[in-house]
């Protein structure tokens, strides 16, 4: 199997998974299937092609942004930091999606969110976060929080 055809089959996994989570959100069994299945799945697929990528004369390291280049010049290291990305932009989107169904929000207010999630990571997280402080009126949170109890998660 080629490069390009893994890319292609994890990028359509992600998509189909993006979905499924919104609009299954509310069922416990789609988080069971999303971490226990796609996200293991994803994270194995991660483990073997960063092993070929920074295997043999790998160059480059974490200690500057011009050693980060030249890690991921091997595409193996390459098409392994997008399926990082896929992995932990859909765990995010999956954290997202159980908080505000605990909150009570509306699904089609978390449909702009996970988008960008999806699409921008950080700015879809961003978004929520803006959006769960408006709603919550609470600018400092805690991210497992629950409005009857906040802070009880961190107590048990």
């Amino acid at each position: 199997m080629t490069l390009e055809n893994v890319f292609s089959i994890c990028s359509a996994l992600a998509m189909f998974s993006w979905i499924a989570l919104f609009v299954f959100y509310p069922r416990k069994w789609i988080y069971k299937l999303l971490f226990s299945g796609v996200l293991i799945l994803f994270a194995l697929t991660y483990l073997y092609f960063i092993g070929l990528g920074l295997s043999g004369e790998s160059e480059g390291g974490f200690g500057s942004l011009a050693e980060v280049a030249a890690l991921f010049q091997k595409e193996e290291a390459l098409l392994a930091g997008w399926i990082h990305y896929l992995a932990f932009d859909l765990f995010v989107g999956m954290w997202i999606t159980q908080d505000a169904d605990r909150k009570g929000f509306n699904r089609w207010l978390i449909l702009p969110c996970l988008i960008f999630t999806f699409m921008l990571g950080p700015v879809g997280l961003l978004i929520y976060i803006i959006i769960r402080m408006i709603k919550l009126k609470q600018l400092i949170q805690h991210p497992f929080s629950n409005e009857t109890n906040p802070g009880s998660i961190l107590q048990k």
